[in-house]
């Protein structure tokens, strides 16, 4: 049998096939054994975001994974809403999604069993701007929103504007400053708020009744 030329461009092609087949194979194998573990970790950051928002932070993840467990008492992750007892108290857990400058946005606002005013928050961002936009996950920002009014004249009034441009009509109990210099993803979290809220809130009426 004739020996290939390994100098030949046939040998190059057929090495450089073979070699792509077992490194894809490969990485298929290994995101595969991953993804259990993958999902777990998500799952877990899922929990402690929503955690957050009920103002439950620092925990570490076992410490996390069982409160958890300990306060929510209806709704999956990726419910619109979700119901928690903190110390003897209900409340409900809302998600919101929305567009940022430069990504998606995401978060959870907690309410109390009035159904109109805010426990708390927690936001989170995918690409904004270090030092601007960004700060919209930080707690600073979203401890802001702690005892906000989520109505006004039955609608949602909920909201974020850039210092002294909120509606003159608007409460001042109803609203937070935007962060300064991030207009845009100001916005989007005001956007986002009012828009997730509205959807839910014939849940928001059954929760309170």
């Amino acid at each position: 049998m004739a020996k290939m030329n390994t100098n030949g461009n046939a040998y190059t092609i057929i090495y450089a096939s073979v070699m792509v087949i077992i490194v894809a194979f490969l990485l298929a194998f290994v995101a595969s054994a991953l993804k259990p573990t993958q999902d777990a970790n998500v799952a877990l950051d899922t929990k402690k975001q929503i955690l957050s928002a009920l103002n439950i932070r620092d925990l570490d993840n076992a410490a996390a994974e069982a409160k958890y467990n300990e306060v929510i008492t209806s709704g999956e992750l990726d419910s619109p809403t979700l119901t928690a007892n903190v110390d003897g108290e209900e409340k409900l857990i809302v998600a919101v999604k929305g567009a940022g400058l430069w990504g998606p946005l995401w978060g959870w606002i907690s309410i109390n069993k009035d159904g109109e005013t805010v426990y708390g928050t927690f936001f989170n961002h995918e690409s904004e701007t270090a030092g601007l936009g960004a700060r919209i996950k930080e707690q600073w920002f979203q401890d802001l929103f702690k005892g906000k009014k989520i109505y006004q004249d039955g609608q949602v009034a909920l909201g974020v504007y850039k210092q002294g441009k909120a509606p003159a009509t608007l409460s001042a109990d109803s609203y937070v400053d935007a962060v300064t210099g991030a207009t845009l993803t100001s916005n989007g979290v005001n956007d986002m708020i009012q828009k997730c809220l509205s959807d839910n809130q014939s849940a928001i009426e059954a929760f309170k009744n």
